[in-house]
């Protein structure tokens, strides 16, 4: 089979381009490939095992010559810059990261109102990671990351982070991967429990319409916790939850300018409409022993299944007021919505009965609400 004939370009910032800057350079380099990434990050915020030194740019005339430096070469002319490399001229190819990344969205998501939301995650675990990276590629521009665990061995079949984030928090795991999609992105990184965050963080990016609260925990409270802050705020929140092997799932929505129960109100604890299970993991109980947890979390493809079309629902609250954005799924999914993965017994016990068919999602459900319920304002 022939092998592709190597591109000798340089994909660089057009900030590059437009400014007058001389110095070093980093991002990758893709030998096999023949091309060059330029990053856009400053030196110190640069991810070392995802970028590095590559080079330099030289004003016209400086004593480097192309064919002797070692390293990506570019010099700075009247009408841009040149790059060399090995003795090779490289094409150069600017990109803009709103107009590059996310073209391909325009017309179904527009970039410059996308930039504009905020998604406080709740959880970056396997299904908040999912959450927010999802959310970056659809060009949402701002996160508050909130979550104290680390990522660990066992959590890789799961989740959208890597071997090398193993050791290091998730919220700081999951930061890196939504700036390797958008280096843009305006994130906060909260390593703590969602009761425990300061009140200045919400009320910077609670104040405004654009937010939308994801509780994407692995027990109740906590998402009674954040719903009750979105009643508190005006905002819209979305709890996606799976139950246990992630045989089905569960995803609730809330909108303030509706008429509706907040979460509490509407399912409290569970009762007997749900069996989500509340893992005792040690970011909310500080259990160190995993051997005392008696709750499996599933595999990957099942999570996800259920995690998307809360992802539907989410990019479909925060675009409710844009004219020119058609709704997937909020104008026929219910409040309370349960995806259904199998309906198998052997994997999901007696409950997977009340499905009657594998990748049911249900659209009939309806929630009601509790009277003296203590954080929603429309308690009854």
């Amino acid at each position: 089979m022939p092998v592709r004939q190597k591109k000798l370009d340089v994909f660089t910032p057009d900030f590059f381009l437009n400014s007058d800057y001389e110095g070093p350079i980093y991002g990758v380099h893709n030998e096999q490939a023949g091309t060059f990434n330029i990053v856009m990050e400053k030196e110190e915020e640069i991810n070392l095992k995802r970028c590095q030194f590559i080079g330099e740019i030289f004003k016209e005339g400086h004593n480097y010559l192309p064919e002797t430096y070692k390293y990506l070469c570019g010099i700075r002319t009247t009408k841009g810059i040149d790059f060399y490399y090995s003795g090779d001229k490289y094409k150069t190819e600017a990109y803009n990261l709103v107009q590059n990344i996310f073209s391909r969205n325009t017309g179904i998501l527009e970039s410059d109102i996308m930039s504009s939301k905020c998604a406080i995650i709740l959880g970056c675990g396997s299904v908040g990671s999912l959450v927010a990276l999802e959310l970056a590629r659809a060009g949402v521009g701002k996160f508050v990351l909130v979550d104290n665990d680390i990522v660990e061995y066992h959590n890789l079949c799961r989740h959208q982070c890597g071997i090398l984030d193993v050791g290091n928090y998730k919220v700081i795991a999951v930061a890196k991967r939504i700036r390797d999609i958008n280096p843009m992105a305006e994130i906060e990184e909260c390593i703590s429990v969602v009761e425990r965050v300061e009140k200045q963080i919400f009320d910077k990016y609670c104040q405004t319409e654009n937010t939308i609260i994801v509780g994407c925990a692995d027990n109740r409270e906590a998402d009674s916790y954040a719903n009750g802050l979105a009643v508190l705020y005006s905002i819209p929140f979305v709890s996606i939850g799976c139950w246990e092997r992630a045989f089905a799932g569960e995803i609730f929505y809330y909108l303030p300018e509706k008429d509706m129960p907040c979460y509490e109100c509407a399912l409290g604890d569970g009762g007997g409409v749900s069996q989500r299970t509340s893992t005792s993991r040690r970011i909310y109980t500080n259990e160190q022993d995993l051997s005392k947890v008696n709750f499996e979390p599933g595999i990957s493809i099942d999570i996800n299944f259920v995690t998307i079309i809360g992802l539907k629902i989410i990019l479909d609250i925060i675009n409710r007021r844009n004219d020119k954005f058609t709704p997937r799924l909020l104008d026929y999914l219910k409040q309370y919505t349960l995806v259904c993965n199998t309906n198998k017994t052997i994997i999901g016990g007696d409950m997977a009965e009340i499905f009657s068919h594998p990748l049911q999602v249900t659209t009939s459900l309806a929630v009601t609400y509790r009277t003296g319920c203590p954080p929603c304002k429309y308690g009854r």
